[in-house]
């Protein structure tokens, strides 16, 4: 084996580079730097799209990803998060989500009681046509995902 300072160091990175190190058991492994940034939500940027079943809206927080869009429909829509767990802890991001150009019967279910409020209160999400809101989340514990919402953005008056 090489001694250290003579490995050349690696300039340009990409994801399917390896690491070597120990698994649980102790056995020596390879590991992917993709892999070790998704397994930690590390570098992850952009937003996803979440798509609906049925007006509920799931956000997959093993997703590589931490922000995500909704576009709300025009019914009851449900927020929830799926694969919340001890991997994610400490996961956080951003959702925004964007009203339906026309609105008639635009609302939002309550939450599952694994999402946490300020003061524990119901959220006023706004339902004006075409606003947009931004749902701020992070993962506190399995069974502990804290959020934040802020409504009615629009475009800045140009005087």
């Amino acid at each position: 084996m090489p001694r250290i300072n003579e490995i050349l160091i690696d300039d340009s990175l990409n994801s399917t580079d390896k690491l070597l190190g120990t698994d649980i058991s102790g056995a020596t492994r390879n590991y992917n730097l993709g892999d070790i940034a998704a397994f930690g939500n590390l570098g992850a940027t952009g937003f996803t799209d979440v798509t609906h079943d049925a007006n509920t809206h799931t956000v997959d927080l093993n997703s590589t990803v931490n922000n995500y869009n909704i576009t709300a429909n025009n019914a009851t829509n449900t927020l929830t998060f799926a694969n919340a767990n001890s991997n994610v802890i400490g996961k956080t991001g951003t959702i925004v989500i964007t009203n339906p150009a026309s609105v008639g019967s635009l609302a939002w279910a309550t939450f599952p009681t694994t999402i946490y409020t300020p003061g524990g209160g119901a959220i006023n999400f706004d339902t004006t046509a075409s606003k947009i809101g931004v749902l701020n989340y992070f993962v506190a514990t399995a069974d502990k995902i804290l959020v934040n919402y802020v409504g009615n953005f629009g475009p800045y008056p140009q005087s």
